[in-house]
């Protein structure tokens, strides 16, 4: 039964390599954890192609039992944290993370392999202790918990705000996904040992399907296409003259005139700063994004920002606390630009002539 690990190990190899390129081009924590835990996963179902085609050893049970019994929901879990709770787990995360990873390592090569059942039993003569059982059990479980229940919490928090359909049809896809990889192990006690990797695959192919579908634009809010000056001048509000202000350019550091644009408004008050980093502190990225979508800001599809843009956003994250412009900095550049236009165009105090 060779074909079912092949196709897994090709499929989460594929899913990974997208995972981790995405990560390069916009690096997140989350995006990481992602990454590594798809190739842990390939790894996994590339030892037992190997040890299909070939000849099971210890060192090669090993491998796919660190990998495929007890890391790979772990870190797949470490990712849906992430996201969840990105602010409040960043500095315990990557310490508790290698130091489970270590502690999972010394474990399982420490752990006797009955060389007697290795050619017929291949990974399932690992001699499982009480160490290796309850930390087995113990990542698998608690990763599906928190899998399983972030996800579909999630999906339900998109579907309340009626917003991000495709996000929440990948959410569901991807718990669905894990589920159905965790229940490989379970069929396996009916007697088949192909059930595991059928699970495995179809479980693969699913969590796949699953992030590609939370990576397409949703329909009902991706803006028609337009030119690219028009796509640049719809970023920010352009104030008319009936709110007492020049518009405001940004098709360059120049206007579109040949000008400089307006500098932007002091935050006198600090109310705006306050506001924002409140928000910052609260909301999770996506949530911010649909606060500005409220407050008359809409997601702007942009993975770069125009010069003035670039200014203006830099002023609004000089302005902010240490803590605040992590957090900002963490955010994706659609995320950054709502943020910028709600700061200066929103928040900000108007001139004395309008009170």
């Amino acid at each position: 039964m060779v074909v079912f690990p092949a196709f897994s190990a090709l499929v989460t190899l594929i899913c990974a390599v997208v995972i981790a390129r995405d990560a390069v081009a916009r690096p997140r924590p989350d995006k990481i954890a992602w990454a590594v835990a798809f190739a842990i996963f390939a790894i996994a179902a590339g030892a037992e192609v190997v040890g299909a085609l070939s000849d099971w050893t210890p060192t090669l049970v090993r491998i796919y039992y660190l990998t495929g019994a007890v890391l790979v929901v772990g870190y797949l879990a470490l990712g849906e944290l992430y996201l969840l709770a990105g602010n409040r787990i960043q500095r315990v995360a990557p310490g508790a993370t290698l130091l489970l990873t270590a502690v999972a390592a010394s474990v399982v090569w420490n752990a006797g392999i009955d060389e007697a059942r290795l050619a017929e039993d291949g990974w399932e003569s690992i001699e499982r202790g009480t160490a290796l059982s309850i930390l087995a059990i113990g990542v698998n479980s608690l990763g599906t918990l928190v899998i399983a229940g972030g996800l579909i919490y999630s999906a339900w928090r998109f579907k309340r705000l009626g917003t991000h359909r495709n996000r929440m049809i990948g959410c569901l896809l991807i718990a669905l996904g894990t589920i159905t990889v965790g229940l490989g192990g379970t069929l396996t006690r009916l007697g088949r040992h192909e059930y595991l990797y059928i699970a495995m695959a179809i479980g693969a192919a699913i969590i796949f399907a699953g992030y590609l579908e939370t990576r397409r634009p949703d329909a009902t809010t991706s803006p028609k296409p337009q030119a690219a000056s028009d796509k640049l001048s719809a970023f920010s509000r352009q104030p008319s003259a009936r709110d007492g202000a020049a518009p405001l350019r940004i098709a360059g550091a120049n206007g579109a005139n040949g000008h400089h644009p307006a500098p932007a408004r002091a935050d006198s008050d600090g109310s705006g700063t306050a506001f924002i980093e409140a928000k910052l502190a609260d909301l999770d990225p996506d949530a911010l994004s649909e606060l500005c979508r409220v407050w008359s800001v809409p997601r702007p599809e942009i993975d770069a920002f125009a010069r003035e843009q670039a200014r203006r956003a830099w002023t609004l994250r000089q302005r902010l606390s240490p803590d605040g412009q992590t957090r900002f900095d963490a955010l994706t550049v659609p995320v950054q630009a709502q943020l910028t236009e709600l700061y200066h165009e929103v928040c900000e105090p108007l001139p004395a002539h309008h009170s």
